[in-house]
C-alpha cells in the first residue's frame, strides 16, 4: 500500500505541476510530497520532473510513469467503488457531469431524490460544455455524463435518456412575439445570442442551420444559456433553445417561445459513459430515477 500512496502522491504532483498544491490537495506537508518524490527517484534511479522556481514538469521517465500510474490508480479506484457496493448503496461516490440544460433544468429534482433514498452516497455534479463533460469522463475524472449533443468516440458508450424540442425565442415586445412558427430563412436578419462554444445545444443548433443552408451574420456569445436568455429579454436578438429551459420564463411572460418551421427541431439528451467502466450500483440507481425524473 505504501506504494501506492507514493503513485497517488507522484500523479497529484503530476497534475498540479507544484509540490505546494499537490501537498495542499493531499493534506500532507509539502517536505512529505518532496520525501515521496526523492524516494521514488532514487528507487528508479531517474529524475522524475523538472523543478523549476514555481513550477514542476515530467521528465520523459515521469510521463512514462504518469501513464503507468493513471492506469493502475484507476484499476485500483474500480476495485474500490465495487466493495463499496457491498454495503448496499450506504456509501460510495458518484461522479456527474452535465451539460447546462440538463444540469440546471433536469437533475435538481432528480438529485433531490437520489440523496433522500441513498444519504450515505456522495454525489458531486459539474455542470460545463459537453466538450469539456466529454473529455473528463475520458480521462476517468467523472463517472458519466449526461449532455445535450450526440457524442461519437470508439471509448464510449452512449444512450438517449431523454428528448426535448428546440424553439426560437424573442422578447415580448419583438415583432415576432405574435407569431407561432418561424422559418429559418427568416433567422440571418437578426441579431443572433449563443452559449459559449462547446456547449451541446450550440452544436446541435448551428449543425441544423447549415444543414439548411443557414449563416447568421450578426451573433453574439454569452457564457452560458441563463446569460443567453437574459439577452433576448432584453431585446438584444433572437436565439434557438430547447423548451424546456425557457418554461418558467415564457410561463411569465417575459419571453415567447415560436416553433421552427422547416428544421428538425428534437434535440436528444445523451448519457455517456467510458465502455470499459464498471456500471456500479449507485450509478444504476441514479438512472432509475433520472429515467423517472425524480419521481
Amino acid at each position: 500500500m505504501e506504494n501506492l500512496e507514493r503513485l497517488r502522491v507522484f500523479q497529484a504532483v503530476s497534475q498540479a505541476e507544484s509540490f505546494t498544491k499537490a501537498a495542499e490537495l493531499l493534506r500532507l506537508t509539502q517536505s512529505g510530497i518532496s520525501q515521496h518524490i526523492k524516494h521514488m527517484e532514487k528507487e528508479l534511479g531517474v529524475p522524475l520532473f523538472d523543478r523549476e522556481a514555481r513550477k514542476v514538469t515530467l521528465t520523459q521517465a515521469g510521463a512514462i510513469l504518469y501513464e503507468t500510474a493513471k492506469e493502475v490508480l484507476g484499476s485500483i479506484a474500480s476495485a474500490e467503488r465495487r466493495i463499496q457496493e457491498l454495503a448496499g448503496l450506504k456509501g460510495g461516490r458518484l461522479r456527474v457531469g452535465a451539460s447546462f440544460p440538463v444540469g440546471v433544468y433536469v437533475l435538481p429534482r432528480v438529485l433531490a431524490a437520489y440523496r433522500k433514498r441513498y444519504p450515505g452516497v456522495e454525489v458531486t455534479l459539474a455542470i460545463t460544455t459537453t466538450a469539456n463533460i466529454e473529455a473528463r469522463v475520458l480521462e476517468n475524472k467523472l463517472d458519466f455524463g449526461l449532455v445535450s449533443a450526440e457524442v461519437q468516440h470508439p471509448k464510449l458508450l452512449t444512450l438517449q435518456f431523454m428528448t426535448d424540442e428546440l424553439v426560437v425565442i424573442v422578447a415580448a415586445d419583438h415583432k415576432w412575439a405574435s407569431r407561432r412558427q418561424v422559418k429559418a430563412e427568416d433567422l440571418p436578419g437578426e441579431t443572433f445570442i449563443l452559449a459559449a462554444r462547446g456547449a451541446g445545444a450550440r452544436a446541435v443548433v448551428e449543425e441544423r442551420l447549415k444543414e439548411k443552408g443557414i449563416a447568421l451574420a450578426k451573433t453574439l456569445d454569452f457564457v452560458n444559456a441563463e446569460g443567453v436568455k437574459h439577452a433576448v429579454e432584453a431585446g438584444l436578438g433572437v436565439s434557438i433553445q430547447p423548451r424546456g429551459m425557457v418554461e418558467r420564463e415564457v410561463r411569465d411572460g417575459s419571453l415567447k417561445a415560436l416553433r421552427l418551421a422547416d428544421i428538425d427541431s428534437e434535440i436528444r439528451y445523451i448519457y455517456l459513459r467510458r465502455k470499459n467502466h464498471h456500471f456500479s450500483n449507485a450509478e444504476k440507481a441514479f438512472m432509475e430515477i433520472l429515467m423517472n425524473r425524480g419521481s
